[in-house]
């Protein structure tokens, strides 16, 4: 869980630095110093709870810059990742909690704009959907 608006690929140069340093951190804390990166192919889930008027932001570009900074630390790189998924939610909309990840948690908790990254296997591709 990472506390914050996220930068944009837009963004000025200051802001997309301070938003990759902060998303570099959390993945190193939450992956571990002494896990390697995967190598394999990845799924890659990203969830900006906002407040108030939803931020200005492209969603895609979010993702973007979020994605690049864990290269080298989650994955080895982000040409890894075949299927993205992105939301943005209202922190303040009602939800069930039944079953709620400790990071999703834990943003509810700091009671700020926050974003949940997950980094998984992807589903079995021989599979149409």
């Amino acid at each position: 869980m990472v506390v914050g608006v996220p930068a944009s690929v837009q963004s000025a140069t200051w802001r997309k630095r301070g938003w990759k340093r902060q998303v570099e951190e959390h993945g190193r804390r939450a992956w571990g110093e002494d896990e390697q990166p995967l190598t394999g192919p990845v799924q890659f889930h990203m969830v900006f709870y906002f407040e108030g008027t939803l931020p200005r932001l492209d969603v895609d570009n979010m993702i973007k810059l979020t994605q690049d900074a864990l290269n080298d630390i989650v994955y080895k790189d982000d040409s890894q990742l075949l299927r993205t998924a992105s939301d943005v939610r209202d922190i303040n909309a009602a939800y069930r909690c039944r079953g709620m990840g400790l990071a999703t948690a834990r943003g509810f908790i700091a009671n700020e704009p926050f974003v949940v990254i997950r980094v998984m296997e992807p589903p079995d591709l021989e599979v149409l959907p």
